[in-house]
C-alpha cells in the first residue's frame, strides 16, 4: 500500500527508546520533513529507514511525536478508532464485574495517546491532551457512542474536562463542558456498595 505520510528520521537511541515507548522526544529525532504540520500523522523510521510506526507530530510538545499504530496496513478513519474503543471496552468486560462506572480509554495503554475516557452511570468524562487525537475526537466520540450503543448501553452525556495545564504544552486552549447533552453535572454512582455523588 503506498504512504503518503510524511517522514520522521529517528536516532539509534531513538530506535531503542521506542521499542518500549510510544513517545519521541525531541532529542530522539535525527531527520524530519520540514513541512510537517502540527497536530499531522507522520511515519517515523529508522536510521535505515525501516518503518517503525506512525504517530501524531506537534513542534510545540516536548513529545515530539505520539505513536498510534505500528501497523503499515492501518487507515486512520473512522472504522480505525472504532476498533480501538472496542479493543479497550471488551478487555475491560474480561477484567471488571461492574461496568456502570469504570475508565474506558487509559491513554497510551490502549494505544489513544492523551486520552482519558471515564464512564460514570450514562455519562461519558473525557480528557485529551494530544494535539492529534484532539483533531480526531469526533471519530472517537462517535466511536464510544456507537461500541457502547451496540451493547445495548446508551449514553446520554459526554463532558469534556480538558483543563490540564498539559494542554498548554501542546498548543490546545484549556475548557471544559459538554460536548453532547446537558443539564445538571451531577450523578450518583455505586462503587463495592457505596454510594458516591460525583461531579
Amino acid at each position: 500500500m503506498e504512504r503518503n505520510y510524511k517522514h520522521v528520521l529517528v536516532t539509534k537511541k531513538g530506535e531503542k527508546w521506542l521499542k518500549d515507548s510510544s513517545w519521541l522526544y525531541e532529542s530522539d529525532i535525527d531527520k524530519y520533513d520540514p513541512f510537517i504540520e502540527d497536530g499531522e500523522l507522520v511515519d517515523v523510521l529508522s536510521s535505515k529507514a525501516k518503518y517503525i510506526g506512525t504517530g501524531f507530530y506537534n513542534s510545540k510538545s516536548k513529545i515530539r511525536v505520539r505513536l498510534l499504530s505500528r501497523n503499515t496496513n492501518d487507515i486512520f478513519d473512522y472504522d480505525f478508532y472504532k476498533r480501538r474503543v472496542s479493543y479497550a471496552y471488551n478487555y475491560r468486560k474480561m477484567v471488571m464485574n461492574d461496568l456502570s462506572n469504570f475508565r474506558v480509554i487509559y491513554g497510551e495503554s490502549d494505544y489513544l495517546p492523551g486520552v482519558t475516557v471515564d464512564k460514570y452511570n450514562d455519562i461519558l468524562v473525557t480528557e485529551i491532551l494530544s494535539l492529534g487525537m484532539d483533531k480526531n475526537k469526533e471519530h472517537l466520540y462517535k466511536a464510544l457512542i456507537e461500541v457502547f450503543k451496540e451493547d445495548n448501553i446508551e449514553i446520554k452525556a459526554i463532558y469534556e474536562r480538558n483543563e490540564s495545564v498539559l494542554r498548554d504544552k501542546e498548543g490546545l486552549p484549556k475548557y471544559k463542558g459538554f460536548y453532547l447533552g446537558s443539564g445538571d453535572t451531577n450523578t450518583i454512582i455505586i462503587e463495592n456498595g457505596i454510594k458516591y455523588y460525583v461531579d
